[in-house]
């Protein structure tokens, strides 16, 4: 028994002998470390890449039709910036190494595998189309434009009218429709359409009550059977373009472009939805094109179409007139035919419209183009237009309400505005500054008509929640002087009159001075 314990005991201290081999579970554990650290290491060098090459890669802000986030700056105004880490994390957020990249990729992940958006600013319809998410108000009727500010608008558009006639030019408003509106079959399902008329349905009758010249695109597109916009564009296409030219040629009584006199093509187009989901690989549209190029000129600056202000001229237009347009981004493939068209033209996307006669001295005909989402513009910013002088009669009484009047000098303007209160908008006609002047002498004015918006966005600029149909006021007044004519103190005992249904009555104005904008 001794024996056997002393062999067992040998046995005992080889098998933990230092030169014995390692266990073979522990040879695991050691090798398995160092995968371990390899991975680690890799995994950090992975998330580390986006920010170590920031200087290296340039994220183009371009393609998310919005403003990037500035560099954070540790000093502002000589104060240290609290902000600086938040700032920092928004830099890194919008501009960190490959990010259009990935945004791509996820947005190809989301879309074809949960036919879902990867950016509150696209919706991801069916068989491919993508829409604008800034119509959805007006697809489902939501934050609709109030019955008065649809008639400040009114107002706002025959004062313009009114202005242009008088000096012998024609006036012409033409609204592009909404890509949903007009092709509602491709929204998902879970984007349920509203019930009642649109902005632009309610406005249309109102336009042909006050008699202002109107092209009706939305029935002109609706009566063809060939799809005139572009899947993954917010857009029409090129020839939905020629119809929206011709519709306006036709009604301002010029002859158009007849397409199959010209040369026909084919171009790729990437859309501007399209690209603010795939940033880097958008998937271009062909479309059918009419080549104009040749027919007309540039003769400022800029050649760009994605510019606010060019002009051009063409010496084989049989119009041999001139034109200017107020424009937005459905204007860009209308440049071609109307460039054509006439003598010389100015397209401009400046806003608010400068209408002023330095500006359209030149022009005979005087076309608005704005999308149907920005209907509510015309009732929240009227245009540099000199207030027209009106000869009434002195008024019947007090109104039971009051007027703010505040008054500021803009370039050769004196801006008069406030707001109505206490009065019953819906019995309130026209709105008149009377302004005494120094020899004793009284002029009136008829004010534009203004209401108030929570944001004053544009095409893509921010969030969609920006939108400028949500009306938060209907009882603004505002007109344009002549800064050479009336002077600030002659401002200070001006009157405010509304014509209502009892006649003309005066409102009580509480006057500020006046003040130099920022």
């Amino acid at each position: 028994m001794e024996e056997n314990s002393s062999k067992r005991a040998r046995h005992m201290r080889k098998d933990v002998s230092l030169e014995d081999p390692m266990p073979e579970h522990t040879a695991r554990e050691g090798n398995n470390h160092g995968v371990y650290i390899v991975f680690v290491v890799a995994v950090l060098v992975v998330l580390a890449m986006p920010l170590a090459c920031m200087p290296f890669a340039h994220e183009n802000a371009a393609t998310e039709k919005r403003d990037l986030a500035p560099a954070p700056q540790p000093v502002i105004d000589g104060k240290p910036n609290l902000n600086l880490l938040s700032d920092a994390g928004n830099y890194f957020n919008d501009h960190f190494a490959f990010r259009n990249i990935m945004v791509d990729a996820n947005a190809t992940i989301r879309q074809k595998l949960f036919l879902t958006s990867a950016t509150q600013n696209v919706i991801v319809g069916s068989d491919g189309w993508l829409y604008y998410a800034g119509t959805l108000n007006d697809y489902q009727r939501r934050n609709r434009m109030s019955d008065q500010a649809l008639r400040n608008a009114c107002t706002n558009l025959h004062l313009m009218q009114e202005y242009f006639e008088s000096q012998g030019k024609a006036f012409l408003l033409a609204v592009a429709p909404n890509k949903n509106g007009l092709y509602p079959g491709h929204m998902p399902y879970y984007e349920i359409p509203g019930e009642g008329e649109s902005n632009l349905e309610r406005l249309t009758p109102l336009l042909q009550q006050s008699g202002i010249h109107y092209v009706d695109l939305y029935a002109a597109f609706r009566s063809k059977d060939e799809v005139l916009y572009f899947k993954r564009d917010s857009h029409w296409n090129d020839e939905g373009a020629m119809l929206a030219y011709n519709e306006i040629m036709t009604a301002l009584g010029r002859k158009s472009i007849d397409p199959s006199t010209l040369e026909q093509g084919k171009a790729k187009h990437t859309g501007d939805v399209d690209s603010m989901l795939h940033p880097v690989f958008p998937d271009p549209e062909e479309q059918r094109v009419a080549d104009l190029s040749s027919a007309y000129r540039f003769t400022s600056e800029s050649t760009d179409v994605e510019e606010n202000y060019f002009v051009t001229a063409s010496e084989s237009a049989e119009n041999g007139t001139s034109l200017i347009m107020y424009r937005d981004s459905f204007g860009n493939n209308l440049i071609a035919p109307f460039a054509a068209s006439y003598a010389q033209a100015v397209f401009t996307k400046l806003v608010p419209y400068d209408m002023s006669e330095r500006m359209c001295a030149f022009a005979k005909d005087v076309v608005v183009e704005r999308t149907e989402r920005h209907l509510a513009y015309f009732s929240t910013n009227p245009p540099y237009i000199l207030a027209p002088e009106r000869n009434i009669q002195e008024s019947v009484g007090d109104a039971a309400g009051t007027a703010s009047m505040r008054t500021t000098e803009n370039g050769p303007y004196m801006v008069v505005e406030g707001n109505l209160e206490g009065l019953d908008l819906d019995k309130v006609g026209h709105v008149y500054v009377r302004v005494s002047l120094e020899d004793g002498s009284k002029k009136t004015y008829e004010a534009f008509r203004v209401s108030a918006s929570k944001d004053e966005g544009n095409d893509f600029e921010g969030d969609v929640q920006k939108d400028d149909n949500i009306i938060v006021g209907d009882g603004g007044y505002r007109c344009y002087l002549d800064k050479a004519d009336i002077s600030a103190k002659a401002l200070e005992s001006a009157e405010v009159m509304v014509d209502t249904q009892n006649g003309l009555q005066h409102v009580n104005a509480l006057y500020q001075s006046a003040e130099k904008p920022n």
